[in-house]
C-alpha cells in the first residue's frame, strides 16, 4: 500500500506539476489566479440577499479555488505535506465546509454566517503561516 507521502511525491513529479513549479512565470500566476479566485468566490457568497443569482459565479469561484489550489499543492506536495500551517488550512476547510451543510440546514444563518467569517480568516492565516512557517 503507497503511503500518503509516497503519493504526494509521485503527485509532484507529474509533468503538470513540474512544469508549474520548475517555470518562471507557473507557480505565481497559478498563486494570482487563487487569490483573485478567493475574492471572487468570497464576494458571491456573501451578498446573501441576492439569492440564487449569483449561484453560477459562487460555482465559478469555487471551482477556480479549488482547481489552482490543487495545481499549487500537486507543485511542492511533499513540502506541503509536512508542514504544520498546511494540515491545520486543510482542517479548517473541512470545518467550513461541513459549516456550510449545517447552515443550510438550519434556522440560524446568520450564526452560521459568522462561523464561516470567522473560519474564513483563520484559513487565510493558516495560509500565510504555511509561507512563513
Amino acid at each position: 500500500m503507497i503511503s500518503i507521502a509516497e503519493l504526494c511525491e509521485h503527485l509532484q513529479s507529474a509533468w503538470l506539476s513540474r512544469a508549474i513549479s520548475e517555470s518562471t512565470w507557473g507557480y505565481p500566476i497559478v498563486g494570482a489566479i487563487h487569490v483573485l479566485a478567493m475574492v471572487a468566490f468570497a464576494g458571491a457568497a456573501l451578498p446573501i440577499d441576492l439569492g440564487n443569482e449569483l449561484r453560477w459565479f459562487r460555482r465559478l469561484g469555487l471551482s477556480l479555488v479549488l482547481s489552482t489550489g490543487l495545481l499549487l499543492f500537486a507543485s511542492g506536495a511533499s513540502g506541503y505535506y509536512e508542514k504544520t500551517f498546511f494540515r491545520i488550512k486543510m482542517g479548517l476547510l473541512v470545518l467550513l465546509a461541513l459549516n456550510a451543510v449545517a447552515g443550510s440546514r438550519s434556522g440560524h444563518r446568520k450564526m452560521h454566517i459568522a462561523i464561516a467569517l470567522v473560519l474564513w480568516a483563520a484559513v487565510i492565516f493558516a495560509a500565510r503561516g504555511i509561507a512563513f512557517f
